[in-house]
């Protein structure tokens, strides 16, 4: 019989999440576990129990059938964005699949469970591939597919239990939240594609807890969606401080060079201040490319085209990689 409380009293959000999930796979049993840890991993070998017709002993007797089970899972469940901090957290629960079973057949893994949008680079710095990371986006779309899947064919009571799982992942902020900002760009968009930045007034407020920044040019969100490194809020644009900032570490060193661009190619006024981020680059790995441009197709009340953005607006990378998203009224339907 399950033994975990459902849905915890625990006050803390990851403690309380972490065991209410728990509670919900204890009582939907190892299968409709196995199969949406499956999916929302992308992991192909997670079959843990295995049914065997006429198996073969090697030892003259063979069995009509043999039903077994070996493996071990381990989860470490961060509620809070960029929480993945320390590896030797996540270095020390190998060492427990370790200890915890030492034969060659058992499978073993440590699922890294986290609302990131992407993976987080301690992960992919481990490159073990006992460690498989996933976010609660996938997580909830796992399920989704579970319920729908005719095959799978859950009862009523887990239908029950596994959509109220995901009403709480949606309750505690996990499954959507605003990380990306997508600002107009009359001309922001080619000079990100020239020097790998973003220059507007100081002191802009953007929302906290972004991730990655988007371009609004030509009636449409544009295919590079960047990753934000770094951002000053207030950088005097004079090619003293460009030269200050040589020997000042990498990111004040890149900041520098985007002062005397923008300074030798006249786009920025020499003594003034500006906000500057600092961005991945349009072919850089760490961004996300868009199939194509989001189409902008809003409208004000009188029918007529309205500019998605005049300043700037906020959506998530879940949205706008989405299947299906390829105008600007999909990312709301998302």
């Amino acid at each position: 019989m399950p033994s975990t409380p459902l849905f915890s009293t625990y006050r803390q959000g990851e403690n309380r999440v972490t065991s209410s999930m728990l509670a919900v796979f204890e009582r939907v049993g190892l299968s409709v576990t196995e199969t949406i840890l499956a999916r929302a991993s992308g992991e192909s070998t997670l079959e843990t129990v295995v049914f065997t017709n006429q198996h073969s002993t090697g030892k003259g007797t063979v069995p009509d059938a043999r039903i077994a089970a070996d493996f071990t899972y381990l989860f470490e469940v961060k509620t809070a964005r960029n929480a993945i901090q320390d590896p030797e957290q996540l270095t020390g629960h190998l060492q427990l699949l370790d200890e915890e079973s030492g034969k060659k057949t058992s499978k073993r893994f440590l699922f890294v469970l986290t609302p990131d949008p992407v993976r987080p680079q301690i992960v992919e710095d481990l490159a073990d591939m006992r460690v498989v990371w996933f976010n609660f986006a996938a997580l909830h779309d796992a399920i989704t597919e579970v319920l729908g899947d005719a095959l799978s064919a859950p009862s009523e009571r887990d239908r029950f239990l596994l959509r109220e799982l995901q009403a709480l992942f949606e309750a505690e902020g996990l499954i959507s939240h605003d990380d990306v900002v997508v600002v107009a760009a009359g001309i922001a968009h080619a000079e990100y594609l020239e020097n790998s930045a973003y220059i507007c007034q100081p002191d802009r407020f953007f929302r906290p807890g972004l991730t990655h920044l988007g371009f609004y040019a030509g009636g449409a969100i544009q295919p590079q969606i960047a990753r934000i490194h770094t951002l000053e809020s207030r950088v005097l644009f004079t090619y003293a401080e460009a030269d200050l900032r040589k020997t000042q570490g990498r990111n004040k060193a890149r900041i520098g060079e985007v002062i005397r661009w923008a300074l030798d190619t006249e786009v920025r006024e020499e003594g003034e201040e500006y906000m500057v981020f600092l961005l991945s680059g349009p072919e850089d790995a760490d961004t996300v490319r868009l199939s194509a441009p989001l189409v902008n197709d809003k409208v004000a009340s009188s029918g007529r085209p309205w500019a998605w953005t005049m300043s700037q607006g906020y959506t998530s990378l879940v949205a706008l990689t989405r299947p299906g998203v390829s105008r600007t009224s999909d990312l709301k339907q998302a």
